[in-house]
């Protein structure tokens, strides 16, 4: 819900109204001047009103640009959306959780698990699948002992499964981070791996 918090400067008491955050620029957008031609609870309402009303006239192509942005904020400091944070800027939105969620789920570019340092990508595209990628990936999930989407115990590293990394002349090949290793076999991925470790 939201909150109120009450300041003067030069005698004139301002009321600035904040939703579940102390930002800056949600600060200085939220805060009005209501002078004092009613009594104070009479003008917290309408305060109060005003920008409740303002939330709800919102549209849904107006808030989603925001849950993106920050979705893509919390990622870049944490390396994946953890729930707390989720659940934090669902409270500042106010927005149903259930839809930050579904935005968090709808684009890959989003984690919702700790990742590790490498990120492993499997190639599964149709040149990469006739070339036998599949028995890589499996290849993986033994000698990693995890399975696509998971990552090592130590953090290290989490294996993925993906429809295209754009390297099929190189067919089979994986992404580690940003290198591209194509042209594969198990030895070769064998060692590539232990590169990391």
């Amino acid at each position: 819900m939201p909150y109120l918090r009450k300041v003067k400067i030069k005698n004139n008491e301002y009321y600035y109204l904040f939703h579940t955050t102390r930002d800056g620029d949600k600060f200085r957008k939220y805060s009005k001047y209501l002078g004092k031609d009613k009594p104070e609870r009479e003008r917290l309402q309408i305060m109060k009103d005003e920008f409740l009303n303002e939330i709800k006239t919102k549209k849904p192509e107006d808030i989603k640009p925001n849950v993106v942005e920050a979705l893509q904020k919390i990622q870049s400091e944490n390396g994946f959306l953890p729930k707390e944070e989720l659940i934090r800027i669902s409270h500042e939105l106010d927005i149903p959780g259930t839809d930050i969620y579904g935005v968090a789920t709808f684009y890959g570019q989003f984690k919702l698990a700790e990742r590790g340092k490498y990120i492993v990508s499997v190639c599964t595209g149709t040149a990469c699948h006739v070339k036998g990628s599949n028995n890589l990936l499996d290849f993986l999930e033994k000698y990693l002992k995890i399975k696509a989407g998971e990552t090592t115990a130590d953090r290290k590293i989490t294996l993925e499964a993906v429809n295209c990394i754009g390297a099929c002349a190189r067919a089979p090949a994986i992404m580690i981070n940003d290198n591209v290793y194509g042209e594969l076999d198990e030895e070769k991925v064998k060692k590539i791996i232990a590169g990391l470790k």
